[in-house]
């Protein structure tokens, strides 16, 4: 599945409105360990980020010759 950076910004802005509408009074009552947020990456993500490198470092190492 593609993500393009039109639904990358939609996510954003929803964020960004869910944060504004909470009420912030309520998060000083919560440890910062509890504040942040989770990211889990995908056996997928991490695969295509590992050729993604490697082909990178494939194309330096011809363009400097």
């Amino acid at each position: 599945m593609a993500i393009i950076p039109f639904q990358v910004g939609e996510a954003a802005g929803i964020y960004n409105r869910v944060l504004k509408s909470r009420d912030l009074s309520t998060w000083t009552d919560l440890e910062p360990a509890e504040l942040k947020d989770v990211v889990n990456i995908s056996a997928e993500a991490k695969r295509h980020k590992i050729l993604e490198e490697a082909q990178n470092a494939v194309l330096s190492r011809i363009k400097e010759r």
